[in-house]
C-alpha cells in the first residue's frame, strides 16, 4: 500500500504570522449532533475542515470548558475573535494560524508552525461523518508538551466548536517600537476553533495532496511507487506583504516548489482578488524558509500551497 504521511516538522523560528483564509461560512445556530453509525467503514461523506489557532491569556480570563459550541458561525478570524471576547470573555485573543483541509473518515491530518522558536502541531482524525455532522479527535503540542488532547468531539454541518487548550511557550505579544509594529515571545494559554462543512468526498477542497505533493527541480509531479513515504515541507518563517498603499482586503492564494534546502521557487498565483497586489504577496512567498519534504528520508523538490489573508496588526 502507498504510504503517504501528511506530516510536517518545524524546527525553526516564526516570524510575524501571517493567518491563512478562513473558509467562507454561514452564520448558523444548530443543535446536538445527531447518533453516528457504529458501523467502522467509511461513508460517502467527507468534511472540509477549517481550523484556527489562537493564544489568550487565560489568567485574566473568564473559565470555559474544554469543549464549547458557539452559537454562531462567522467567515473570518477578526470575526470569531471579536464574537468569542464579547461572548466568553476571553482576554488577548490573537489569531495564530489557521488551515482548511478537506478530509475523509478516518483520514489523519497534521499541519505544523514555527512560533517563538518551537514546533506548534496538531493532528485531526474525524472518526465519524454523517449528513449532520462530523465526530473527530484533536491533539495538539508545542516543543514536545501536550496542550490539547480530546476525543469524540461532536460539531454539526457548519457548526463551530472551541477547544481549550494548556498554556505553551508560543504566544507573543505585541508592541509599538521603532520598526513599526513588533513582538515579543510570551506564554499563553492555546485556544482551537473547529467548523466543518460536510460534503462529498469527491466535492472535498484542500485536500492534503492538493497542499503538497513532491515534484522534481521543474515542478513536474514525481510518481510514487508502492512502498514510497512522501513526508510534506513544513513553514518555519512566515513573512506579511507590505503595501504602499495599506493593507487591502481579501486574500491570495499562492503555489510554490520548495526545494530540498527550504527555498521557495517557481511561485505562481492560484487566486487573487486583485492582479495589483501579486507582485508583493509573492515577493514576501519567496522570503518565507520551510523545513523540506523529505521522501524515503531524504530531502526532496515538492509543492506547498499558501493562502495569506490580509489583516492588520493588532493595537499595542
Amino acid at each position: 500500500m502507498l504510504k503517504i504521511l501528511y506530516f510536517t516538522r518545524n524546527r525553526g523560528t516564526a516570524g510575524r504570522i501571517t493567518i491563512p483564509a478562513l473558509a467562507a461560512l454561514l452564520t448558523v445556530s444548530g443543535a446536538g449532533l445527531s447518533a453516528f453509525p457504529q458501523a467502522s467503514k467509511r461513508t460517502e461523506y467527507g468534511a472540509n475542515l477549517t481550523i484556527a489557532l489562537y493564544q489568550f491569556d487565560d489568567v485574566r480570563s473568564k473559565k470555559v470548558g474544554d469543549v464549547t459550541t458557539l452559537r454562531q458561525t462567522v467567515s473570518t478570524a477578526e470575526e470569531e475573535v471579536e464574537y468569542i471576547t464579547r461572548t466568553y470573555g476571553l482576554e488577548e485573543l490573537k489569531p495564530r494560524h489557521v488551515r482548511s483541509v478537506g478530509l475523509a473518515e478516518g483520514e489523519s491530518f497534521t499541519d505544523a508552525v514555527g512560533m517563538n522558536e518551537k514546533p506548534l502541531s496538531f493532528t485531526i482524525v474525524p472518526r465519524g461523518i454523517t449528513r449532520e455532522g462530523v465526530k473527530f479527535d484533536f491533539t495538539a503540542t508545542c516543543a514536545g508538551q501536550v496542550l490539547m488532547e480530546l476525543k469524540g468531539v461532536s460539531a454539526n454541518n457548519y457548526e463551530t466548536v472551541m477547544l481549550r487548550g494548556g498554556r505553551g511557550e508560543f504566544g507573543v505579544r505585541e508592541f509599538a517600537g521603532p520598526k513599526g509594529i513588533e513582538s515579543v515571545p510570551e506564554k499563553r494559554a492555546l485556544l482551537v476553533t473547529v467548523t466543518p462543512t460536510v460534503i462529498a468526498v469527491r466535492g472535498l477542497q484542500n485536500r492534503p495532496g492538493d497542499l503538497s505533493r513532491p515534484t522534481d527541480m521543474y515542478g513536474s509531479v514525481v510518481r510514487l511507487n508502492a512502498d514510497d513515504v512522501f513526508i510534506m515541507p513544513s513553514v518555519l518563517t512566515r513573512i506579511v506583504p507590505r503595501f504602499a498603499t495599506g493593507m487591502p482586503k481579501g486574500s491570495i492564494t499562492l503555489e510554490a516548489v520548495i526545494t530540498p534546502e527550504g527555498r521557495v521557487t517557481n511561485v505562481k498565483v492560484m487566486d487573487s482578488p486583485d492582479p495589483a497586489y501579486n507582485a508583493k504577496a509573492i515577493e514576501a512567498y519567496r522570503q518565507y524558509k520551510f523545513a523540506p519534504a523529505t521522501l524515503n528520508g531524504k530531502p526532496t523538490y515538492a509543492t506547498w500551497r499558501e493562502t495569506i489573508v490580509f489583516t492588520r496588526p493588532s493595537a499595542p
